[in-house]
């Protein structure tokens, strides 16, 4: 295997598993959402309606994989779009659907 096949594959695990991050209509509510502005954990809880454990679990697999940050608040946290994650989400897609070239 040479070093641009194992490069290529690295790229597309990540993007794999960064683009799975969006693979839920929870996550993608949650990431429109937070796209408005941040929102303190209650507001999202409120807004989504789903348990939780849930919105937990929903929030830690966004954070994990980069598409957003949380600022602690008192006993709050207020979420909020990673500053990089629209142009790590452009990178993850193949080249012809990346908005950063559509946009040429």
């Amino acid at each position: 295997m040479n070093v641009s096949t194992t490069l290529d594959t690295r790229r597309f695990e990540q993007s794999a598993e960064l683009l799975g991050a969006l693979a839920d209509p929870t996550r993608l509510a949650i990431l429109d959402l937070l796209s408005e502005t941040p929102k303190c954990v209650c507001e999202i809880g409120d807004i989504v309606a789903i348990a939780q454990n849930l919105l937990s679990y929903h929030l830690k697999v966004l954070r994990e994989a980069g598409l957003i940050v949380g600022k602690k608040r008192g006993r709050w946290i207020d979420y909020s779009i990673a500053p990089e994650a629209w142009e790590r989400l452009d990178r993850a897609l193949p080249r012809e659907y990346r908005m950063s070239e559509i946009a040429r």
